[in-house]
């Protein structure tokens, strides 16, 4: 997949063209992600040619300091501006212009509300996205164009709204707010303002869009993109010989032991496990951050219904990108999520559907034992209404899922599912697993934080640093582990405030996610080596160092 780099502090805006890059088979990650350097400067001036060319200049020597070199002949960035035209309000300079986000910041509707009326009560408004992409020299070659950057904008033309409404702000697609602009634009055609649009209507009238597909099409010009694939590993099935499962995705309530029974046949047999619920956070935290009022079941909730690929996409091509051959998947939550996964994994993979069952009072004991979240029988009832509504009861039903009890003892689960599935676990067992982490960082972070799992502690960029060097007797800069976390969210971890004295601080703290003990033990069995000196080699060597994956700090 081809990848654009966009300049912006915007969380919102990021998942913006994130979402549009999706409808054309193109990633967008932020500067940030792509390096450890700041934002471009953005000046404060109402000349939008101007404003646009001073930050040209500004990210492109951001730019630069990441590339060591004035042009890289492929690589590009890009910027996006949006601005408002007020017809009213205009008559000698667009108002509010470019500097639309400051003007927000004094306006309420009451205010404007006055201004129109005062002005005609003329209501029509035009919003406009302008982008510009930074052309490395090969690509002016190829375009047969001078300019060091590509300028396109798009606009869409509507009113202000008569009356002002008052609706939440949609977790899963988060421009569309009650806070910007958004909140009394209403489009042309539309019957309410863009920020209560479902996000179909409100695909139709993207001012981003409008603009992003002009990118799109010089793109397809110098023929850069292609249609995602997902590859994965042949496996042939011999003649007139059964096919064992590869993919083995285990569903099930709260606490029926999905992690348990993925942790057991990680331990067991050497079998990746993968938590959708860690994905599931990942999505969130890209979205809305650490520090959220928001609740992650209800964005789950919400998600699972507009976008039922939300997790289930970005795991298969996880696996597709750690070229596991056979793994263990928990957590879904709805059957659309089996069903989106089921086509995206290679169909020389084999996916066995495992359902979990228990009583809800062993259940619910279960999770008053593990006193997580400080449990009582009305959140745990809570949560299991909302499982339901996510969908889990069809997953339940469908006939290709296969139930195991799991009311008793574990020792009595696990011989179950070791009568079920011992020759499918063993065959891929056989196979020694390697697997491919994203520098030489991450594979010792991972190890670090495995050695603390049983302590349930969580530790901040600095601890991690000081136990990692201590571990592995090195001298990695504390600075080092900073820039690995702060470079994006990675389902290998879970990530939260420090509360201190009963109140929350400003530091960020972490620890490994079920995905992340995975792995972890999956570098453990592939890396034990006699000579410690030669384990410290094998986990660090060479791989380009990558940082997009990571927790904010």
């Amino acid at each position: 997949m081809f990848n654009l780099v966009f300049f912006s502090t915007n969380r919102a805006k990021l998942s913006h063209f994130r979402h549009l890059g999706e409808k054309f088979g193109v990633g967008v990650k932020s500067f940030r992600e792509a390096s450890y350097y700041a934002s471009y400067d953005e000046p404060v001036i109402n000349d939008r040619h101007e404003l646009l060319r001073l930050s040209y200049i500004s990210a492109l020597k951001q730019w630069q300091r990441r590339h060591k070199k004035i042009d890289d002949e492929t690589g590009t960035f890009f910027f996006e501006d949006t601005s408002v035209r007020i017809e009213s309000l205009s008559q000698d300079i667009e108002t509010p212009g470019v500097n639309v986000k400051f003007w927000m910041e004094d306006m309420t509707f009451e205010k404007l509300d006055a201004l129109l009326k005062n002005n005609g009560n003329d209501r029509r408004a035009t919003v406009r996205s302008d982008i510009v992409m930074h052309l490395p020299q090969k690509w002016r070659e190829l375009l047969g164009i001078k300019e060091e950057f590509l300028w396109v904008f798009g606009e869409v033309k509507g009113a202000v709204v008569n009356t002002e409404e008052y609706f939440s702000p949609n977790p899963v697609y988060p421009w569309l707010d009650n806070i910007s602009f958004n909140r009394w634009f209403v489009p042309a055609g539309e019957d309410k303002p863009v920020g209560a649009l479902n996000i179909e209507d409100a695909d139709v009238n993207d001012f981003r869009l409008h603009a992003f597909e002009k990118i799109i099409a010089v793109l397809n010009r110098l023929q850069l993109i292609q249609s995602p694939r997902i590859a994965s590993p042949i496996q042939l099935e011999l003649p007139r010989v059964s096919t064992p499962p590869s993919v083995f995705v285990i569903c099930g309530q709260t606490c029926v032991g999905k992690t348990t029974s993925a942790g057991w046949i990680t331990d067991t047999y050497g079998i990746p496990h993968i938590e959708a619920s860690d994905f599931m956070y990942k999505a969130f935290w890209d979205r809305h951050g650490l520090k959220s009022s928001i609740r992650i079941g209800d964005f789950a909730e919400a998600a699972l219904k507009t976008q039922p690929g939300i997790v289930a996409l970005p795991l298969a091509q996880h696996i597709a990108d750690k070229q596991f051959g056979s793994v263990i998947v928990t957590g879904f939550r709805a059957w659309e999520e089996v069903e989106i996964f089921s086509r995206e994994i290679s169909r020389e993979k084999k996916l066995e559907l495992i359902y979990l069952d228990a009583p809800v009072d062993v259940r619910l004991a279960r999770a008053i034992k593990r006193n997580r979240d400080e449990v009582t029988p009305e959140k745990f009832a809570a949560r299991e209404a909302q499982e339901a509504q996510m969908g889990l009861g069809r997953i339940a039903a469908e006939d290709i899922a296969r139930h195991i009890d799991n009311s008793g003892t574990l020792s009595n689960f696990f011989r179950r599912l070791r009568h079920k599935y011992d020759s499918a676990f063993r065959m891929h067992a056989e196979f020694p697993r390697q697997t491919k982490t994203d520098g030489n960082l991450e594979p010792l972070i991972l190890l670090t934080l495995l050695d603390q799992r049983d302590n349930g502690v969580w530790l901040t960029t600095t601890e991690i640093s000081v136990k990692l060097n201590l571990k592995f007797m090195l001298e990695k800069s504390k600075n080092n582990v900073s820039r690995y976390f702060n470079q994006g969210f990675h389902p290998y971890f879970e990530a939260r405030i420090r509360v201190s004295n009963g109140r929350k601080t400003q530091t960020v703290e972490y620890r490994l996610s079920p995905t992340g003990i995975s792995e972890a033990k999956i570098l453990v069995q592939t890396s034990m080596a006699p000579n410690p000196q030669r384990k410290i080699q094998l986990l660090t060597q060479s791989h380009q160092t990558s940082f997009k994956f990571g927790s904010h700090s």
